[in-house]
């Protein structure tokens, strides 16, 4: 198992999930998601242990889940006047991107048995 290809995987689908981010002014997830992206360069930089793999993984995990987490999170704008939402352009791959870090940062957290 490459521990180093798994984090700088994840690191890249952060980088992507900030960019969408960074396109809705009023997120208020950006920031979290900035500094586990700043740690993963961190981890990619130095040597690094399990322990720290387990902890970047937590870090970016545990937003996900639970009335009002980051699964909440929907990049849209609001059109008082049509009474609807829509998506902020850019923002269409939102989900899949998403949904990639997560598994990354699961990823992260597996370890094989040894037999």
């Amino acid at each position: 198992m490459d521990r180093h290809a798994q984090l700088k995987t994840l690191a890249e689908q952060l980088s992507r999930l900030v960019e969408v981010l960074c396109l809705d002014p009023d997120c208020q997830w950006r920031g979290h998601f900035e500094q586990c992206l700043q740690t993963a360069h961190g981890l990619l930089e130095s040597s690094f242990t399990q322990d720290d793999l387990s902890s970047l993984s937590s870090s970016v995990m545990h937003v996900y889940g639970g009335m009002g987490s980051f699964s909440d999170y929907a990049p849209v704008t609001y059109d008082a006047q049509s009474g609807r939402c829509t998506a902020i352009p850019g923002t269409e791959a939102f989900d899949e991107i998403a949904g990639r870090v997560y598994d990354g940062a699961l990823s992260l957290r597996v370890v094989g048995h040894v037999a």
